[in-house]
């Protein structure tokens, strides 16, 4: 099953080894600042989705970042070098009202910022505001009708799933006005309750203005929520499912893009380990609502997965990155007890590539 039309995409994993420098770097145990830095302005969430991966950080802390401390940890990505932040949680950063102007912040200090949000505080105002300062949001809605999406965020109240649409809609529309270079995902993490969702969900995405529709499984295994329920099994469902992803792949156009990303999982979705070591989490740290530095934005929460803290100097961090305890910490980590690897193709990568030179790297 092809996962994209077009290979020079957003998901494709292949676009790490533009930072082959960093890459290098990690496999010789020395980080460089690292490309992206995540931002969680909140830890609290109206929803309580099924499969929660931030479930015990918002357990331990229902913090919320203040205004002046967004802007502070702004000014220091600049300082630090970092290209980018992924303003998302640790729960819902829309919760977080300073976010306007710590992305106003961002824009004016040439930090490419992206959200991931649920879409729920979307306004006019802040749409505004998204289109002129963001090169992506993200909005997770996972579902294709107001029945699924209910049963699957965990709320009662039906008309929250137009509410979000409409949302949706609104920002998609002053995007097309001001002809900014914001792209908008409509995000699908697939569970066998969505299931067969999938092309009802892309016609409606396509239908309000999205511009990319990304769906890949939802990650289960190893995640404190789900830690001790029963394994997810997509097998009833594999046939249906890539039939639904090759008839929502015939409404790509111009203006609609459709993303079905297997390449991070086996063929039944399972999640897949073809790497010996956690190589590649210096490309990214989370700077999160509860003060603390995160090593792993896929395992926010796990104390021995924390690096420092942030608040109240975010300048705390250079004490520590690259350190001997740094490279401990990443060392002792059992990849196989991990959940699903967002990075696993990139720590693939740095292994069979910038160790094991498997391609010949430096022969055209």
């Amino acid at each position: 099953m092809k996962e994209w039309k077009d290979p020079y995409n957003p998901f494709n994993s292949m676009k790490v080894l533009m930072w082959s420098d960093h890459l290098q770097g990690m496999a010789n145990q020395e980080f460089l600042p690292p490309v992206q830095v995540d931002t969680d302005p909140s830890n609290q969430c109206p929803y309580a989705c099924l499969w929660c991966n931030a479930f015990l950080n918002m357990k331990k802390s229902n913090k919320i970042m203040s205004e002046d401390h967004l802007l502070k940890i702004a000014d220091f990505y600049t300082e630090w070098g970092v290209k980018s932040t992924c303003i998302a949680g640790g729960g819902e950063p829309l919760i977080n009202r300073g976010v306007k102007n710590f992305l106003l912040r961002l824009k004016n200090n040439g930090i490419e910022a992206g959200i991931i949000t649920n879409g729920y505080f979307l306004n006019e105002d802040l749409s505004n505001t998204i289109a002129d300062t963001c090169r992506w949001i993200g909005i997770s809605i996972d579902a294709g009708t107001s029945e699924t999406y209910v049963k699957i965020k965990g709320i009662s109240n039906k008309t929250t799933f137009q509410k979000v649409i409409n949302n949706i809609e609104t920002l998609t529309s002053i995007i097309k006005n001001k002809k900014t270079a914001c792209d908008v995902a409509y995000k699908y993490l697939l569970h066998p309750s969505n299931a067969k969702e999938i092309f009802i969900a892309a016609q409606l995405a396509k239908s309000i203005g999205v511009k990319d529709f990304h769906l890949r499984p939802v990650g289960w295994d190893n995640i404190m929520k789900t830690l001790k329920k029963d394994p997810i099994d997509f097998t009833p469902f594999l046939e249906d499912i890539d039939k639904q992803i090759e008839e929502s792949m015939k409404l790509e156009d111009d203006n609609f893009r459709f993303f079905g990303i297997r390449h991070k999982f086996k063929p039944n979705f399972q999640r897949k380990v073809n790497f010996k070591k956690c190589w590649a989490s210096p490309l990214v740290l989370t700077f999160g609502a509860d003060g603390n530095c995160h090593l792993c934005f896929d395992m926010r929460g796990r104390e021995d997965l924390i690096l420092c803290s942030h608040d109240p100097d975010p300048r705390e961090v250079l004490k520590h990155w690259n350190s001997d305890r740094h490279k401990k910490i990443l060392q002792s980590i059992n990849v196989e007890k991990c959940p699903r690897c967002t990075f696993g193709p990139y720590n693939e990568i740095i292994e069979k590539v910038f160790i094991k030179d498997n391609m010949c790297r430096n022969f055209p």
